[in-house]
């Protein structure tokens, strides 16, 4: 039996859970700050670690998800990813506590806001910085394949842009194995206006190129401003993925040029060996377009934005 879970962790807003005197007890080498969000199963937390001073992230188990088994799964999935790669581009994992409840992760405290809180206040984004985002993506897909991960779930509120300048994945609850033996239940993961369409299919295929695929609707988004499938229900949207082509990028952003659009397409090829020759390549192709990008720009004679924080001032 197929199903399809939307999150895996604290993307969502929601009241929040009080740090209980009991709760606290349990956790005595964090001190909380600050509720900071909540998802399907976990809330997060900003806290300060008693022995260093250092402000942390809190990821734990909401009690009443303790007994599911699925609940444990994705915050375990998390924790084995960040212990199996160190990485500038993916959140780090510093501390995880699963043996007995209360279920923790302690990860490092990132500041700045999702790429789905950016895209929501400003629509599209100018070209150099779409492919500045999603070089750095791209750059933390590699390193997850370098330690025989794919991300699962690659989509602008799982990608957060630090005021520093830095692009990371986070959210690895779908972190999955590579290896097709690994890989081969019958559980489908992702976000629809995201999942590949080759992910609907019962036969094994490789969850990198369905990252890859993720992370073109991801740019097409950022370049135009729109997803390339919307529909009514998440079937709709699903046989869209499958069926439907996009709407041509130049016709939706004419200002994108033809070279920009030509490799957004072909990340948003329905099978999955036409989008190119993996992740290496696809980092280099996205350095070389964000280089040109900003050279036009200075070429035209307009300061080119600081990238070091995305804000009004940083985007120009």
């Amino acid at each position: 039996m197929m199903s399809l879970t939307a999150s895996s962790g604290c993307s969502r807003t929601a009241a929040p859970v009080s740090w209980s005197r009991d709760r606290n007890a349990r956790t005595p080498d964090y001190e909380p700050l600050a509720f900071a969000g909540a998802g399907a199963f976990c809330d997060v937390w900003q806290v300060r670690e008693l022995a260093t001073g250092a402000v942390r992230a809190l990821k734990q188990l909401r009690p009443e998800h303790e007994v599911q088994r699925v609940a444990r799964q994705l915050l375990e999935n998390e924790a084995e990813a960040g212990r199996r790669l160190t990485s500038p581009h993916i959140a780090r994992v510093i501390e995880a506590r699963l043996e007995v409840a209360p279920r923790f992760l302690v990860m490092e405290w990132l500041t700045g806001q999702t790429l789905e809180q950016l895209l929501a206040a400003r629509g599209a984004l100018p070209c150099r910085q779409a492919l500045w985002v999603a070089r750095q993506c791209a750059q933390g897909m590699a390193d997850l394949a370098a330690a025989g991960l794919a991300h699962g779930d690659v989509k602008p509120t799982n990608i957060f842009v630090e005021c520093s300048g830095v692009v990371r994945l986070i959210d690895l609850g779908f972190a999955r194995p590579v290896e097709p033996a690994a890989t081969a239940d019958r559980l489908l993961t992702g976000t629809p206006e995201y999942l590949a369409p080759e992910s609907l299919g019962g036969e094994f295929r490789p969850p990198i190129e369905k990252d890859i695929y993720s992370l073109g609707v991801v740019l097409y988004r950022m370049l135009c401003g729109r997803l390339p499938f919307v529909g009514d229900t998440v079937e709709d949207v699903l046989r869209q993925q499958q069926q439907a082509i996009p709407r041509d990028l130049r016709r939706a952003a004419p200002h994108v040029p033809r070279e920009v659009a030509d490799l957004t397409t072909r990340l948003l090829a329905k099978h999955p060996l036409r989008r190119g020759d993996g992740l290496p390549h696809l980092v280099h192709d996205l350095a070389r377009l964000e280089l040109a990008a900003f050279a036009a720009v200075a070429h035209s004679g307009d300061r080119p934005p600081r990238m070091a924080a995305m804000d009004d001032a940083a985007l120009g």
